[in-house]
């Protein structure tokens, strides 16, 4: 298996870690909404996918905005 990193290109996909360390690949176009959380719990955005599912993402709003660009 492969190892793969936070912010990897698989040919259309972009590679994420959420909170609890699982990896998922996104297209980042299917990603609807980034929302920066501000619970005092440091840099973490909430991502809104399809079907109103959503992914915290342990990392700084424009990371994650970097990545999906």
């Amino acid at each position: 298996m492969e190892d793969y990193e936070e912010g990897d290109r698989i040919g259309g996909y972009v590679v994420l870690r959420d909170v609890d360390g699982r990896l998922h690949a996104l297209r980042a176009p299917a990603v609807q909404a980034v929302s920066q959380l501000d619970d005092g719990g440091g840099d973490e955005c909430m991502l809104t996918l399809p079907g109103g599912r959503l992914l915290r993402v342990p990392r700084s709003f424009g990371r994650v905005l970097d990545w999906l660009s």
